[in-house]
């Protein structure tokens, strides 16, 4: 299918789906064309998202990827910080959708991944720190010679990627205490 037709088809399916949506709630609030733009960001914010980090595995590949581990043994991997998982938005279906990116197993498990995640402050209950540190491990930056801290595990220089880890623990911890409105511990 074409590009243009795939969004002619979209377009009629959220105009009908957006239709529906107004008649159970009520009118929208704000500017339509400001609401269309945010939607059409929405959707592309996917794409774009796979695009920079992905591709990625369902449960299903991640099992696959570990030699056929069970299901159980994936989540325990996660729990431990052992093994990145991206956490989707939620599909109604009132479980978790999880995704883990396919570059942490290739050609085998990252060696010093646990490592990296635990200095970034990685924690699988939060949505936001494992996009965030994907993000990161994924994108060249000047601290690391313009090189990304995945390039330089890879590499086998791991100091150097858990230094800049610190800095991304530090973020993520930053953010999060100004998201809460809880103020920093101030040294005694």
């Amino acid at each position: 299918m074409t590009t243009a037709r795939t969004i002619d088809r979209s377009v009629k399916a959220f105009e009908a789906e957006l239709r529906r949506q107004v008649e159970i709630h009520g009118a929208l609030a704000g500017d339509p064309d400001e609401l269309g733009r945010r939607a059409a960001r929405a959707v592309a914010a996917g794409a774009a998202w796979a695009a920079d980090v992905g591709p990625f595995y369902d449960t299903a590949g991640a099992q696959a990827a570990l030699d056929g581990v069970s299901k159980q043994a994936v989540s325990a991997r996660v729990t431990a910080g052992r093994l990145l998982a991206l956490r989707l938005a939620p599909d109604g279906s009132a479980r978790d959708r999880l995704v883990y990116p396919v570059w942490q197993f290739v050609p085998t498990v990252l060696r010093h991944l646990p490592r990296v995640l635990h200095a970034a402050g990685y924690d699988p209950e939060r949505s936001t720190s494992g996009w965030t540190i994907a993000t990161w491990l994924t994108t060249p930056h000047p601290d690391l010679a313009d090189r990304s801290p995945l390039e330089l595990l890879r590499a086998d220089h791991v100091d150097h990627v858990l230094a800049a880890a610190g800095d991304v623990a530090h973020a993520l911890g930053a953010a999060e205490r100004t998201a809460l409105r809880v103020p920093a511990r101030t040294a005694s």
